[in-house]
C-alpha cells in the first residue's frame, strides 16, 4: 500500500488537496458560513479522494488563508479554529502526523501553530513561491491569480525574495493585490463606466463581480448549474449582463449584448491595470511563472520569458498549487 503525503490548502471559499505524487482535488467551502463543519468536510474529502485499497495517508501538510474569514474575530482565533478542526479530521482518519506551514518557511506541529498564529496565517503564497524556487525556477517572478487575490512574489537564487510576510506589509509592498478573477466586486475596480457615450458613476453595491465581466468576454466558462454569483442567479452570460447593467442603474431591458460586453471590457481592463501596476512596482526582472485560474487578466509581453505552471504540472495540480507545494516541501523535509 502506498503511503501518501497530502497537502491541504484551507481557504475562505475553497478547500484544495494534492499529493506529493500528483493527485489533486478541490471543492467549494464557504468558511464564513459554516466554520464548525470544517473537520467533517476535510475528513470526507480526504477519505473519498485519497484513501482506498492502494493508498493510505501518512502525513498531512497544511497551509491556510481561511483564518481571514469574517466569522473569526481575528486571525489568532481563525488559525486556532482551523488547526483544531484539522486535527479533529486527522483523528477521524487515524492520522497523527499533521504539520502546518509558516511564513518562516518551516513546518510546525499543531501546538506551535496555535501558539504562533502570525507565522501560520495566510502562508500559502510563501509555500508556493518556496516550491517554485526549489523545483521550477530558481529566479522568477511568481504571478498567482486566484478567485479573490493576486500574489506577485519575486524569487532569487531559489529563495523567496521579500521581507514582507504579513498581509498588511504585502499590501503596502504591492506583492498582494486584492484583485481576483471571480469574487472581486465591480465597484471596487471602477468608479465609472461609459455607456452610450455617457460616463456614468457606478453604484457602490455588489450587484456584479469581475466573474460577470469575464463571462461576457468569454474568458471563463459559464455554468447554468452554478449560482455562486452576486445575485444568486446562474453564472451564464444573460444573467451576467443583467448583473453588470445594474451597476449603472439599468437592467437587461436597456443593455444590448454588445453594450454589456463593452461594460465588461472596461471592468476587465481596470483589473488588469491594477495587476500591471503592482508588477511594475515590484520591478523584478526575471521570467514570469504564471499560476492560478485568473491568467486572462495577465498581459503577456512579447518576448518576455513566461512559464505557465499548468503546462509544467498539469491543470489539476496547478489549480491546487499551494496544496501541492506544501506536499512537496514536507516530503523534501522528511527525506
Amino acid at each position: 500500500m502506498n503511503k501518501l503525503v497530502i497537502g491541504v490548502d484551507i481557504g475562505g471559499a475553497n478547500l484544495k488537496y494534492a499529493s506529493a505524487c500528483g493527485m489533486a482535488s478541490s471543492r467549494a467551502f464557504a468558511m464564513w458560513r459554516e466554520p464548525e463543519n470544517l473537520a467533517t468536510a476535510l475528513a470526507e474529502d480526504l477519505q473519498s479522494n485519497f484513501c482506498n485499497q492502494q493508498h493510505a495517508i501518512e502525513t498531512l501538510a497544511v497551509t491556510m488563508t481561511g483564518e481571514l474569514a469574517d466569522c473569526f474575530i481575528d486571525r489568532e482565533v481563525g488559525v486556532q479554529h482551523i488547526v483544531e478542526q484539522t486535527c479533529h479530521a486527522a483523528a477521524q482518519l487515524g492520522l497523527d502526523h499533521v504539520q502546518f506551514y509558516g511564513v518562516d518557511g518551516l513546518f510546525h506541529n499543531a501546538r506551535a501553530a496555535a501558539e504562533k498564529p502570525d507565522l501560520i496565517a495566510a502562508a500559502n503564497w510563501h509555500a508556493l513561491a518556496n516550491f517554485i524556487g526549489r523545483e521550477v525556477a530558481a529566479d522568477a517572478l511568481l504571478i498567482d491569480i486566484g478567485s479573490t487575490t493576486t500574489d506577485i512574489i519575486p524569487i532569487t537564487q531559489q529563495q523567496v525574495a521579500t521581507t514582507a510576510l504579513t498581509d498588511h506589509d504585502r499590501l503596502c509592498e504591492h506583492s498582494l493585490v486584492y484583485v481576483g478573477c471571480k469574487r472581486t466586486p465591480v465597484c471596487s475596480l471602477v468608479d465609472t463606466l461609459e455607456y452610450r457615450g455617457v460616463v456614468t458613476p457606478v453604484m457602490n453595491e455588489q450587484f456584479a463581480t469581475i466573474d460577470d465581466a469575464l463571462l461576457l468576454l468569454g474568458l471563463t466558462t459559464p455554468d447554468p448549474h452554478d449560482s455562486d454569483s452576486a445575485d444568486g442567479n446562474p453564472r451564464t452570460q444573460p444573467f451576467a449582463a443583467n448583473r453588470l447593467a445594474r451597476m449603472i442603474g439599468l437592467d437587461r431591458r436597456a443593455v444590448t449584448d454588445v453594450e454589456a460586453q463593452g461594460l465588461a471590457q472596461q471592468v476587465a481592463t481596470a483589473a488588469t491595470q491594477r495587476i500591471v501596476t503592482a508588477i511594475n512596482d515590484i520591478n523584478h526582472h526575471a521570467p514570469w511563472v504564471l499560476s492560478g485560474h485568473g491568467l486572462p487578466l495577465v498581459p503577456l509581453t512579447a518576448g518576455h520569458p513566461t512559464l505557465r505552471l499548468a503546462d509544467q504540472l498539469g491543470h489539476e495540480i496547478a489549480r491546487c498549487a499551494p496544496a501541492y507545494a506544501v506536499s512537496r516541501l514536507i516530503k523534501l523535509e522528511l527525506q
